[in-house]
This record gives structure tokens, sequence and C-alpha cells, in this order.
């Protein structure tokens, strides 16, 4: 699924080990859905989740900025969904 989102802001997350599961991070962008039309629009915040090589490219550096994302996953996470799938283009607005 091709998407049109604004990047809200960026969300860095760490969690300790716990039992069998060792300790992580993760590199998330806030999104908001620009789909047309808005009244379409999904109308929740949601996490993407950096793949390590986007993570380099990208994280610090897309606030405000508009993004194409390539959508393959949907994941719910303890805060809500989290999209994984990759970026195929950005723009400023």
């Amino acid at each position: 699924m091709l998407a049109k989102f604004q990047v809200f802001t960026k969300v860095h997350n760490r969690w300790p080990a716990k039992g069998d599961r060792p300790a992580g991070e993760s590199f998330n962008l806030l999104l908001l859905d620009m789909s047309k039309p808005s009244k379409h629009a999904l109308r929740d915040m949601y996490q993407y989740r950096l793949t390590d090589e986007e993570k380099t490219q990208y994280w610090g550096k897309l606030d405000g900025k508009m993004l194409e994302v390539g959508v393959n996953e949907i994941n719910n996470g303890d805060r809500g969904p989290v999209l994984r799938g990759a970026i195929v283009s950005v723009a400023d607005k």
C-alpha cells in the first residue's frame, strides 16, 4: 500500500531485557496521514519504524516533511500501531 504522510516528529524508544527477550531500541517517525480527500484520511497518528539504512539516511532530518511510504506491515505495539515498509520519496511540502 502506498500512502502519503507528514512527519510530525521523531520518537526514540529503548526497552530493557525481559525474560528471554534481549534489550532493544527503535527509531520511529510519528506520522499524520495526508491522503486525499482528507475526509478519508486516517485520523490517528502512526509510528513508522525506520530500518537501519533509513535511520542512517533520515534520522533527525524529516520533521515537517511529506513522505510517500510503501507500507507492507502494520504491527500493534504497546503504544499503538507501528507501520513497516520503505520510504519511497521525500518532499518539503
